[in-house]
């Protein structure tokens, strides 16, 4: 069964509100009139970024690179608890083993 966050995402220098659905399969993005989505097994790395240049809209966000370049960041407004929610969610293949490093940037300052 997908889960659903209410999220701000930007993607190519465009920022919209609407929502994240994270299913076993897919990740995909939509807002009224848009829709990004992608396999699961397409992210090659993401990041909680908290640095004010990363921000969104004020919030921290999670910084989504893609295989093939893309880079998509995502802010919860689901408060801080639904961000680490989001971010170990995109760390998790199928099987329920982490494929790859999910890092906390800025950690620490």
């Amino acid at each position: 069964m997908p889960k659903t966050f209410p999220v701000i995402w930007a993607l190519h220098g465009q920022t919209r509100s609407g929502k994240l659905e994270i299913s076993r399969e897919r990740i995909e993005l939509s807002s009224r009139g848009y829709t990004f989505g992608f396999a699961r097994n397409a992210v090659a790395h993401s990041a909680v970024e908290r640095g004010a240049e990363a921000r969104i809209r004020g919030l921290p966000a999670i910084t989504v690179r893609l295989a093939g370049g893309e880079v998509v960041r995502l802010a919860s407004l689901g408060g801080a608890g639904s961000l680490h929610e989001v971010a170990a969610l995109l760390a998790l293949v199928d099987d329920g083993e982490p494929v790859r490093r999910q890092e906390l940037a800025g950690a620490g300052t």
